[in-house]
């Protein structure tokens, strides 16, 4: 019986649509890489997501016909699903069969102000979400405000604060699940958001990069906690001085650092993909704990290997002392992105 049952799938077509189907998106983004094909437009293309189903139920249909029809009837449902959403990637809305769809080509921002009163707070959790448009991030001049700033946002702007006596917790993001799709389309002439953080309090704060450009200015800040999350966007960061820790989980974008002027401090930084600068002023001893991944690991020449092999271990500059005044140990999980810690540039 299992016999019968073995030559009679054997005889019913093979799948193609798969290995099609990947061919193509392969080949779209090539022509885009190679700057053939101008941006594609997914976000169109992800709000007809249904239609892949559609294929997909027709492709399992066609292959319990024998081969080699079944095989031929896959392949063409193959072809013909990458034709059609090959056509919308490169045309978008403008394909005349579209326009009963009540589609959208592109996402509509608006500019929202923020602000939270800063009056009688001495410390505050900030926690910052910033999406696909990246920030510029700095310390408010005069204002007496905790946070203020400039946004752009598609979707529903998502502010919530609670101010307790002297403490206060905030935190700002975007809420655009309404259209999940609008982060695929191009939004370089979206402004970054723009935020301010007082000078005064302390905060505990916690920033999630996503995709696009962002600078990080926290040198003028009172910190007592840093956390930076970032994906497959660009970060610029400038730390503090003081006591406070800081961690650092990488993605695929790229970072560059510069590491605090003076305090004690800890820094976790768990590499992703991306290259990772970090620069080390010159009056601050470090220790670096290394557990390297598959990228390269660069230190500058006032580092000397303590223990440990060139992949890991332990290496200190000449005057580091755990208890010392400007000092900071960094504990490194290496991932497949190219680490360095050098001076900074001119120094």
């Amino acid at each position: 019986m299992d016999d019968l049952h073995g030559d009679k799938r054997s005889k019913n077509g093979r799948s193609l649509f798969g290995p099609i189907f990947l061919i193509g998106l392969g080949v779209y983004f090539l022509l885009r890489n190679m700057g053939i094909v101008a941006d594609l437009n997914w976000g169109v293309a992800l709000q007809l997501w249904p239609l892949l189903l559609i294929f997909l139920g027709i492709n399992i249909i066609v292959q319990q016909v024998r081969r080699p029809f079944g095989t031929v009837l896959s392949g063409l449902v193959g072809l013909t699903a990458i034709a059609l959403f090959g056509a919308v990637l490169l045309f978008g809305v403008e394909l005349p069969f579209l326009s009963r769809f009540n589609l959208q080509n592109t996402v509509e921002y608006r500019q929202e102000m923020v602000a939270v009163s800063g009056d009688g707070v001495d410390t505050a959790v900030v926690s910052l979400d910033f999406g696909s448009l990246g920030a510029d991030v700095t310390g408010l001049d005069s204002s007496r405000n905790v946070l203020e700033g400039t946004v752009s946002v598609a979707g529903d702007l998502d502010l919530r604060e609670n101010v307790q006596g002297s403490e206060a917790n905030i935190s700002l993001s975007e809420n655009s699940s309404n259209i999940w799709w609008g982060s695929w389309i191009a939004s370089e002439q979206q402004p970054p958001w723009q935020i301010g953080l007082s000078r005064t309090a302390l905060l505990d704060l916690t920033v999630d990069v996503g995709s696009g450009q962002t600078d990080l200015e926290l040198g003028s800040l009172r910190l007592s906690d840093l956390y930076v999350d970032y994906g497959s966007g660009a970060v610029n960061l400038q730390l503090p001085g003081g006591d406070y820790d800081i961690r650092l989980d990488g993605g695929s974008g790229k970072l560059v650092t510069t590491l605090p002027q003076n305090g004690r401090h800890e820094l976790e930084l768990d590499g992703g993909s991306g290259a990772i600068d970090l620069f080390l002023p010159p009056n601050m001893e470090a220790r670096v704990e290394l557990d390297s991944g598959s990228g390269r690991v660069s230190l500058d020449d006032r580092f000397t290997q303590i223990t440990g092999d060139d992949d890991d271990g332990v290496w200190e500059t000449p005057n580091y002392d755990s208890d010392g005044a400007n000092s900071i140990v960094l504990f490194i999980d290496g991932g497949s992105g190219a680490i360095s810690i050098r001076q900074p540039s001119g120094r």
